[in-house]
């Protein structure tokens, strides 16, 4: 081949790089998928220094720091509204650069290979060796004078794949496959995989996802307001005063003398004072507000929003919700601004219930939770509005029962009468059809000791409109009289007494017996484990003798219905 030709193509492809490994598209791994991008806060991880041969290792470095951010208060309380991605981003060699330049380095070699694969349990002090490997964002020890700072160095790269792979990213943590401590933050949070290093992404995120300040002092170009720093001293007013006298948290001193002695912070023992602490609970509040301005509540809301409706029947409206856990969402919805319902996440509606022309439903969340206490976040609410155009009043729908209109029950016994896809806001009235006297209001309601046929009738109420009547037949099955010949022997020997009904043998029927409490003696199921109705007459029942006088009791079964005599009483 002509040289000058392999001269200009080798120009071509070295001009081509910087282009290829931007363009070029890697595995996504999802690490938890709470609902749409648009919806939740979008933490996406990249790891750096990762060869295709250890993106195993990647997958693992990624999980475990997941699992370590979600530990965490208040990610824990609320992480169903983070989605997690982790890249698999590809570097040609292992590692992360180190020059040793700063004069806080360990000099010194470690040989790596007398370690476990995935040994990270260097000291924060532990020798670090030199090293200058070719990765694909570049991340360096060494930065700013400090050893432990750890910066990737190739941001547009860093850039160019999440504007390739997940655009509407929130958060950014960046792995670095190094065993040794460090890290750092700004735009991106960066660590190493040292076991002690995911403390300092998660201090970073502090900074780029809740805008909060360092509780140690880091020099007066720092020395800015902030919701966790200030150079106010006022209880009435500090940026955190809702907070005072709670959990620690107070107005401390940065320090004794001069800059630091004029700025303050809420609490002595937090993030991000102390890598090792838990977020105090002023940062807590701010992840949370932070969380809340990032994400919505609402993942997926059933009719769309995006044109108004029309109702001709019953609609159901659903929701999916993030929600913290435990849950301290109250949730309304409103027809027309009035109250039909509560903390559910779902509601039928009736079109009887619309005006003439435009209504509105609407669901309004308000976090109750114990980690807001500044108004600002406390009142506020989250919404979504459906807008109906009713071009015609209707009737309220006839009820549907949830059986249909006829039910059984045994004699004596109880029934529960339901309506099938309650209206919200519907207010549901049960009558007796033979004495047309209104016995009941509920789309739920209990009948007990039913010892002959009825007729019942339930019809809806909104205001002044009422819905026609839907009718339920109660029809009482054959009343089964309760065991009468009882006999009681005794064995002195074996010192047992032995309890039989001496009843005619129907194999429709078998006995239960209950204890002096009238707890029902059933038998054991080894194979599975649990107590089970016996199978067989049961008309035998062999105790135990007492020098004390005892008393049981046995009912008669129906093995199909399981309907039930009265009680017989048996002393011996």
């Amino acid at each position: 081949m002509n040289k000058n030709l392999i001269f200009v193509l080798v120009a071509l492809f070295g001009y081509f790089m910087p282009a290829m490994a931007q363009s070029q598209h890697f595995k996504i791994d999802t690490l938890q998928y709470q609902g749409t991008d648009k919806n939740i806060v979008n933490l996406v991880i990249l790891g750096d220094g990762y060869t295709k041969d250890q993106l195993d290792d990647y997958a693992e470095d990624s999980k475990q720091f997941t699992k370590y951010f979600f530990s965490i208060e208040p990610f824990k309380q609320y992480s169903s509204f983070f989605n997690v991605f982790a890249i698999r981003t590809i570097s040609d060699e292992s590692g992360a650069r180190h020059d040793c330049k700063a004069s806080d380095c360990a000099h010194g070699e470690t040989d790596l290979s007398k370690y476990p694969k995935r040994y990270n349990k260097f000291t924060r002090d532990h020798a670090v060796p030199i090293t200058h490997p070719n990765t694909i964002f570049g991340s360096s020890f060494d930065n700013g004078g400090l050893h432990r700072l750890v910066v990737p160095q190739k941001n547009d790269l860093i850039a160019e794949v999440l504007k390739t792979h997940i655009p509407n990213f929130t958060q950014v943590v960046i792995l670095v496959n190094s065993p040794f401590y460090g890290g750092s933050g700004g735009k991106w949070a960066t660590s190493t995989v040292n076991f002690k290093s995911n403390d300092i992404a998660v201090h970073e995120i502090g900074h780029s996802f809740a805008q909060l300040a360092d509780e140690y002092w880091a020099g007066n170009q720092y020395a800015i307001e902030s919701v966790n720093r200030s150079q106010m001293a006022d209880v009435n007013t500090v940026p955190w005063k809702y907070w005072l006298g709670k959990d620690g948290v107070g107005i401390y001193s940065y320090g004794g003398k001069g800059s630091p002695s004029n700025w303050f912070r809420p609490h002595e023992y937090c993030k991000m004072q102390y890598l090792v602490a838990p977020f105090c609970p002023v940062c807590q509040e701010q992840f949370v507000a932070s969380i809340k301005r990032k994400s919505s509540p609402f993942i997926q809301v059933k009719p769309m929003l995006d044109k108004p409706l029309t109702l001709d029947s019953v609609q159901k409206f659903t929701l999916r919700l993030a929600k913290p856990s435990p849950n301290t969402f109250k949730l309304s919805w409103l027809l027309n601004d009035e109250t039909i319902a509560t903390d559910i996440d779902s509601i039928y509606l009736d079109p009887g219930m619309l005006n003439l022309g435009t209504n509105t439903v609407k669901v309004m969340i308000q976090d109750t939770t114990n980690l807001l206490r500044n108004p600002l976040y406390v009142n506020h609410k989250d919404s979504v509005v459906w807008t109906l155009n009713q071009i015609k009043l209707t009737d309220l729908a006839k009820p549907l029962t949830t059986w249909g209109d006829t039910l059984e029950t045994c004699y004596g016994g109880a029934q529960v009468l339901s309506v099938k896809h309650p209206v919200a806001g519907l207010q549901y009235r049960w009558y007796d059809a033979a004495t047309g006297y209104w016995e009941e209001t509920g789309s739920n309601i209990f009948l007990q000791d039913i010892v002959e046929p009825k007729v019942y009738l339930v019809r809806g109420i909104w205001d002044d409109r009422v819905s026609e009547k839907t009718k339920v037949h109660i029809s009482t099955l054959c009343k089964i009289e309760k065991p009468k010949n009882i006999e009681v022997k005794i064995d002195k020997k074996k010192n047992t007494v032995q309890l039989k009904v001496k009843d005619k043998v129907d194999p429709r029927y078998n006995y239960i017996w209950l204890d002096a409490a009238g707890k029902p003696i059933y038998e054991w199921d080894e194979f599975n484990g649990e107590y089970v109705r016996p199978t067989g007459a049961n008309n035998i029942l062999v105790l135990g003798r007492s020098i004390t006088v005892r008393k049981v009791y046995v009912q008669k079964i129906d093995k199909e219905t399981t309907c039930k005599s009265d009680r017989t009483e048996v002393t011996f």
